[in-house]
């Protein structure tokens, strides 16, 4: 088992030993905004975790909340079982590596990187096992303090937030790792117009609002990855 000292120290380490894929600032944004977040009523929930390190972050630095880990375990949702139909979707079960290596993590692979931290026997750690359009309906998940999603493709990330969007308790923090990508924004603004709301998202590292529908960085979508709302 790890002996971690610091929270900076277990960022630093997840991202050096390549159990985690997200950029620094991600990691800022929940130090900045942890005090406004910890006093939300509800469960931490991370939709897509790859090999687990954003969620032992959570689980870290959430110690007073439950913690759920969901993901499918075995890669991206084939596009003919997809809830929503989308002619740009590049995320399916086809893409299977990427620079890092394997995307398909299996749940047992990624419960050994939770008892490698020292994690690995809490009840408040859940893991959730499937595509979200199968699992998140039957959840028990019944009020989120902070929803962070990571699944990379339009349906799923539409998926999700029709699930648990409502879910999301006032003062609640959504973080879109995937804001950066053209299929994720599609979806937000998808369901931002569902749902009326502000065609507004906040820059990860500024929290300036930024406009949904205007291009505001060369990112793949014009705005950058991590950016959050608050409900």
């Amino acid at each position: 088992m790890k002996i971690i000292t610091t929270y900076e120290d277990l960022v630093q380490d997840l991202i050096d030993n390549k159990i985690t894929m997200v950029r620094p600032d991600e990691f800022k944004t929940i130090f900045k905004h942890y005090p406004k977040i910890s006093e939300v009523e509800g469960d931490v929930v991370e939709c897509g975790v790859w090999r687990g390190g954003f969620s032992i972050f959570l689980s870290y630095i959430f110690q007073d909340k439950n913690v759920w880990v969901c993901d499918s375990y075995e890669g991206f949702q084939p596009v003919e079982i997809a809830k929503h139909s989308y002619d740009r979707e590049r995320h399916t079960n086809h893409v299977t590596h990427n620079a890092v290596g394997p995307l398909a993590i299996s749940l047992e692979e990624v419960q050994s990187h939770f008892k490698t931290y020292g994690l690995g026997d809490e009840e408040r750690i859940k893991f959730l096992k499937g595509f979200v359009k199968d699992t998140l309906p039957t959840s028990g998940i019944e009020k989120i303090a902070l929803l962070r999603i990571d699944v990379d493709a339009y349906s799923a990330t539409l998926e999700t937030l029709e699930e648990l969007y409502d879910k999301v308790q006032p003062g609640g923090y959504i973080i879109f790792d995937d804001s950066c990508l053209y299929e994720t924004l599609d979806a937000i603004k998808t369901f931002f117009k569902q749902k009326n709301l502000p065609e507004f998202i906040n820059h990860p590292v500024t929290d300036q609002p930024l406009n949904i529908n205007l291009r505001h960085t060369n990112d793949d979508s014009g705005l950058p990855a991590g950016c959050y709302t608050i409900k």
